[in-house]
């Protein structure tokens, strides 16, 4: 059939023919239909326009009312308009059976219809001022009522008397614009291509490449096949020039002026249930997330349509971010952004497939909404951080580059929202073995190695320097799929090509003399980077202090264990100095490490309350008992105090007893006035002691003075000089010819008897 056409011409009557007016300018001129604004490829939405549900018969009757107050007499307004109506038999595919009533309103009509066919009432009602002006005329005539949709009135013929009536032309206006929405190959314009489409009747005035993106504005151009020009756009309640045409303009116009915007979101829900569908042609996609409703948003606003409309529309499966263009080219969609696959096999490393059930089919309207990006990539990162690889559908979280590189990933990836791949699930993370983890969102730190995870104690992440370290951060659900070691991370390490233990903090690395009392299971294999990432500070002696973060004991490193110090005291005097140096070593080393007795200070004297043995503290783990305070006093050892019998019986006894005679290493001296006076080969035959090996801790106690001299004194005054193994008095006139001002040394009457008598000099 051909369509009607409506030439708009400036009257001067009283009552002008609403067929040939333009759309009357709305109550509020700050809602007025903007020229500028219409879309030829996009009348009207399909949503908006095939929506059977837009108005029951009562919003009908009450729309009508609201545009004329009272009709002039002698006519009947549409508001007032009834009639008997007859049934009519169901179009398969188009429209449902209508039962016909007796004086039926023309609400009950526009509604009824409407639903039967599946066409939106508020559609049906523009059409009717469109083509008729019938809703705001206040004196419309019979005549036309019996042409109320233009339906069978062609531009170059008579009307056709068989569709004449108010219900007849509702009728078939409405299966018509069904038939070009079910049989679209039988007409000249149709959605998804350019058409040509005239500016007006006469053939002179020429046309316009047009898209028609869809069913409903193909429908409009079939019914009326002129789009308006620049001139009726230009003057939207006005005439144009020769070549302008208005049925579509005033349709857009009229429907904008009186029910808002004529295109719907592709996001559609019902005002009663808050679930969304993206709907594509006549299939919807339930929208089950609101991270993909906003991915999708340039498509808009979910809009509201009846339940009636959604009904329509056959449900499809769950909308994910995997999109097919009519060209056949697939897309991940995020952030606004289509990425385009290259290859099927990336489609299902991102979740998808190439098959028909893998991916939603959308319309080149609405792929050209979003923002082309780059391609997609194996690797994708997140605004938020984590940046994952995918494979077979699952995401496996990157470390950091050296992680994807080792791997053998191509380096690379494109950046979207963490959201982009909420709904795929963890697989093992792509790591590398020697590095520091965090846990994101959280403080905690693990250490991999041997592909495995230690954790670190909170406390131990600062004295390692882990922190700053750290290769990166992965999450939780990356975390728990690597297989967790033994026990928690202890700072102690050991590279390729070494066995020594490296015990770490955070201020470099020691290589550590404590490997019998670190168990082997606390030690862990590191790569070399990775213990050269720490400054070497040399061996961590025997002797050095040392501390957990979260325990306030200090110890005392030996080969065997680690012996808490029984107090400052004792620390300061193992230390030898009033500011003695404690290193902090990880908790979970120290924890692990084998346990000894408590240490007392070396170069004190002890005895215990059901013993008076007094013992001089050799070192870390010796004894010496003292059977003369005379040697003790003259070595400079002059305090002594009480501890428990198992803290001085963990001290191993030293065969030797303590005599006048000391060794410091290789050096042998005498004990004289509280300080050690060395003697060399030659002067240790004048001294005839047992020189006693003292550790090197004791001796860190003692006071050298200058080397020893043959000359000695006693408390009564009598000088002797030691010569051949024996001491011979030396009288007063004798001692300064022979001394020749070397003076003498002060000792006890215990030291000078120690030495044989010999004759007077």
């Amino acid at each position: 059939m051909k369509s009607k056409y409506r030439i708009v011409a400036i009257m001067t009557a009283a009552v002008l023919v609403a067929s040939i007016l333009p759309a009357t300018a709305p109550a509020h001129t700050a809602d007025a239909a903007v020229g500028s604004q219409f879309n030829a490829g996009m009348i009207i939405s399909d949503s908006m326009f095939y929506d059977g549900g837009a108005m029951s018969i009562e919003t009908a009757q009450n729309f009508l009312n609201s545009k004329v107050r009272s009709c002039q007499a002698g006519y009947t307004c549409l508001k007032d308009y009834r009639q008997d109506t007859p049934s009519r038999a169901a179009v398969a595919g188009r429209c449902a059976a209508y039962q016909g009533l007796a004086n039926e309103s023309a609400a009950q009509i526009i509604a009824r219809v409407g639903a039967a066919c599946g066409i939106s009432q508020r559609a049906l009602i523009v059409l009717l001022e469109k083509e008729e002006g019938l809703v705001t005329s206040t004196a419309p005539s019979a005549g036309r009522y019996k042409i109320a949709t233009g339906f069978g009135c062609p531009d170059t013929a008579a009307c056709d008397s068989t569709y004449y009536g108010f219900f007849n032309q509702l009728w078939a206006a409405s299966l018509q614009f069904k038939i070009y929405l079910t049989s679209p190959g039988s007409f000249n314009i149709r959605a998804g291509r350019v058409n040509q489409v005239r500016w007006s009747p006469n053939a002179a005035c020429g046309a316009s490449a047009v898209f028609v993106q869809n069913s409903a504005t193909a429908g409009l151009y079939n019914y009326t096949p002129y789009q308006p020009n620049a001139a009726a756009l230009g003057n939207m309640y006005g005439t144009g020039d020769a070549c302008s045409s208005y049925g579509n303009r005033n349709f857009w116009a009229l429907f904008t002026d009186w029910f808002g915007a004529t295109t719907a979101s592709s996001m559609l829900r019902t005002a009663a249930d808050p679930t969304v569908y993206m709907v594509v042609g006549t299939n919807k996609y339930p929208v089950t997330s609101f991270a993909v409703y906003n991915a999708f948003a340039p498509l808009g606003p979910a809009s509201i349509v009846s339940q009636t409309y959604l009904d329509t529309l056959t449900t499809g499966r769950t909308l994910g971010r995997i999109v097919r263009g009519p060209d056949g080219a697939i897309y991940f969609i995020d952030a606004a952004i289509k990425l385009q696959f290259t290859s099927c096999a990336q489609v299902v490393d991102y979740g998808g497939s190439c098959a028909a059930d893998g991916y939603v089919n959308m319309t080149d309207a609405q792929v050209a909404a979003f923002h082309t990006g780059p391609y997609v990539t194996p690797v994708l990162g997140t605004q938020g951080g984590p940046r994952y690889w995918l494979s077979a559908g699952v995401k496996h979280e990157v470390l950091d580059n050296a992680s994807q590189s080792a791997a053998g990933i191509v380096a690379g990836f494109n950046v979207l929202t963490e959201a982009a791949l909420a709904d795929l699930p963890f697989g093992p993370p792509v790591v590398r073995d020697s590095v520091y983890v965090g846990q994101r969102g959280t403080g905690e730190y693990f250490y991999l190695g041997s592909s495995k995870k230690f954790p670190l104690a909170p406390s131990d992440v600062s004295t390692v320097g882990a922190a700053a370290r750290a290769a990166g951060s992965l999450r939780a659900e990356s975390l728990a799929l690597i297989a967790s070691g033994a026990s928690n991370f202890t700072g102690a390490v050991t590279a390729p090509a070494s066995t020594t233990p490296q015990v770490l903090s955070a201020g470099g690395r020691y290589a550590s003399v404590l490997l019998p009392s670190v168990p082997t299971a606390a030690v862990l294999p590191a790569s070399q980077a990775f213990v050269d990432s720490y400054a070497d500070l040399g061996t961590l002696p025997e002797g050095s202090f040392v501390k957990s973060p979260i325990d306030a004991s200090v110890f005392v490193t030996t080969p065997t264990a680690l012996r808490p110090v029984g107090g400052w005291d004792a620390l300061v005097a193992i230390a030898n100095t009033a500011n003695p140096t404690i290193l902090s070593l990880p908790g979970a080393l120290v924890s692990g490490m084998a346990k000894g007795p408590l240490v007392l200070g070396p170069g004190n004297m002890y005895r215990t309350t059901g013993n008076p043995q007094i013992f001089l503290l050799d070192g870390l783990g010796g004894k010496i008992p003292v059977g003369n305070f005379d040697y003790t006093t003259s070595a400079g050892f002059t305090m002594w105090s009480y501890a428990t019998a198992g803290s001085l019986d963990s001290y191993a006894l030293n065969p030797s007893r303590l005599t006048f005679g000391i060794q410091c290493g290789s050096t042998k001296s005498v004990s004289v006035g509280g300080a050690l006076r060395p003697v060399d080969s030659l002067m240790q035959s004048l001294f005839p002691f047992t020189y006693v090996q003292l550790d090197p801790l004791t001796c860190a106690h003692t006071t050298t003075a200058a080397p020893a001299i043959n000359f000695i004194r006693t408390a009564d005054g009598a000088i002797y000089q030691i010569a051949g193994g024996q001491r011979h008095h030396v009288g007063a006139s004798t001692f300064a010819a022979l001394n020749a001002g070397k003076g003498w040394m002060q000792v006890p009457f215990s030291f000078a008897a120690s030495i044989p008598l010999g004759a007077n000099v």
